[in-house]
């Protein structure tokens, strides 16, 4: 009984800490989805730069931690704006271009960083901000994955607040809505795009860095982070808020109970057979809303 009570807490635990975690890490792919109606293939590119950045700014040119995460932030907000003006505004009318060059952005900066940084090469970025054991019922997690997740939330609610609060957030909601009609009361697409872009670049960063610490770092690493944000987006229904929230719980779920219960090395696999499953029946995925809130 107890050996049950013990499972069954690391899966609730494990749920909401990976579920979070998730959350945090397709925040940005599902705002560009949603906004620009772009299938921003370079997304994974994001974490790369973050943490790599980071590294180079700190332990390469000697500055302070915190500038250096700063600057590392700063890097990719300027990379997400360059990537929309010369790729995404000039393939606008090309998609199937647009999206070979959006992979030849993210294998392009992920060949510059293994090159400058190889698999053996240890990196490590200091940004544990809890380090002891945080209790979850009868189980305990580790306290930055559980700071990962609160941040992760918090996150959510800071851009919730943006696009139900603020004049960019309702221009942002009603182009997601209706294009057209958004095109024909003259909003600045092309302003409103690269605020959506540059926005949506912070969240897997600053998830990025946090879980730092704890995840064996390689130039290589942004395929496996950007797999599972483009399961939580897609399972959610592309460019929903809402669908994403369900779908990283949903698939936090499915991972920690084959985690625990079956074997850890099947958790992407299963997660990916699920997606699919529920794909074949929901095409459009778990909320097919046409605005991003």
């Amino acid at each position: 009984m107890v050996r049950v009570l013990d499972v069954l807490s690391l899966i609730l635990a494990y749920t909401f800490v990976n579920g979070s975690m998730y959350l945090g890490m397709a925040l940005g792919f599902t705002i560009t989805t949603g906004v620009l109606r772009v299938f921003n293939l370079a997304y994974g590119a994001i974490f790369l730069i973050a943490v790599y950045g980071t590294w180079m700014f700190w332990n390469d040119i000697g500055l302070g931690l915190l500038e250096s995460i700063l600057l590392s932030i700063v890097l990719v907000a300027a990379f997400t704006y360059v990537v929309y003006r010369a790729v995404i505004l000039k393939f606008a009318a090309l998609e199937d271009y647009m999206l070979a060059a959006l992979v030849a952005v993210f294998v392009i900066v992920e060949e510059l960083i293994g090159y400058a940084y190889p698999e053996i090469v240890g990196v490590y970025i200091p940004t544990t901000i809890y380090n002891e054991l945080v209790p979850f019922g009868e189980a305990n997690v580790p306290g930055q994955y559980v700071v990962t997740a609160l941040v992760s939330l918090g996150l959510l609610a800071i851009y919730l607040i943006f696009f139900t609060k603020t004049k960019n957030g309702f221009i942002m909601r009603a182009i997601s809505q209706d294009m057209f009609a958004s095109k024909l009361v003259g909003v600045n697409f092309n302003r409103t795009f690269a605020l959506a872009m540059v926005i949506a670049s912070i969240p897997p960063a600053i998830v990025m860095l946090l879980i730092s610490p704890i995840w064996a770092l390689n130039p290589y690493i942004g395929w496996t982070v950007f797999t599972i944000a483009i399961l939580v987006a897609v399972l959610g229904g592309l460019g929903n808020l809402k669908g994403s929230i369900m779908a990283a719980y949903i698939i936090g779920f499915i991972q920690a109970i084959v985690g625990f219960l079956l074997d850890p090395r099947l958790m992407l696999l299963v997660a990916l057979v699920v997606v699919m499953i529920v794909l074949v029946i929901r095409p459009k995925g778990l909320a097919r809303a046409e605005t991003i809130w």
